[in-house]
């Protein structure tokens, strides 16, 4: 009686030959490209959108500080990597004198102010945090200050101005020109500030 011979065993390899058919391994998959920082695209919306997004930009250090605002040095950007603008963005900074004075008798003073236009200036801020270049109020003078308003379009009216300026004195007793920060409510207005002499308290 004949026995048939065992069938040969085939151990499969990690390689394939020219013209194989058979199934070749899978390769992993590719790696997850890492993620990159964003921004905003301000060429692609109009000066109201731009102005309500310049206006709420969180400030880089903690988000109640605003991501852009006036001091003494000029307009300023500092705000997160993934919020700031994809390119520059060109603003208006329309700049008012506020001679300032105290209305009333005695011990019972307040201070008062009135308006009067100086000048107007386009700078250009981003993409980078930073200071725009010629942003800077000019110098105060005795019971004269500096307004500043930044906004996006048509140059600020005067019916457009903040009606009430808390005029703060700071503790102690600044030895030089200081700033404020001034609320703006205008639909293109974007921040504003107040350079004050050292005698603002006094006038």
């Amino acid at each position: 009686m004949s026995t048939s011979a065992p069938a040969p065993t085939v151990t499969p390899t990690a390689t394939t030959t020219a013209g194989s058919t058979g199934a070749t391994p899978t390769s992993p998959p590719p790696a997850a490209p890492a993620p990159s920082a964003t921004c905003f695209d301000t060429s692609m919306v109009g000066d109201t959108t731009v102005a309500g997004y310049l206006a709420r930009l969180p400030g880089a250090a903690r988000i109640v500080d605003p991501g852009i605002f006036m001091d003494l040095d000029g307009l300023h950007l500092d705000t997160t990597t993934d919020r700031r603008p994809c390119g520059p963005v060109t603003v208006r900074i329309t700049r008012f004198t506020v001679r300032l004075s105290h209305t009333g008798s005695g011990t019972v003073t307040r201070p008062s102010y009135s308006y009067s236009p100086l000048d107007t200036a386009e700078v250009t801020v981003g993409p980078a945090n930073g200071v725009a270049p010629g942003s800077a109020p000019p110098a105060t003078s005795h019971c004269s200050g500096v307004l500043s308003v930044v906004q996006l379009g048509a140059p600020v009216k005067d019916t457009e101005l903040p009606q009430r300026l808390d005029l703060v004195t700071p503790s102690p007793a600044p030895t030089g020109p200081y700033h404020q920060n001034v609320k703006v409510t205008g639909e293109r207005q974007v921040a504003a500030g107040l350079a004050l002499p050292a005698d603002a308290a006094t006038c």
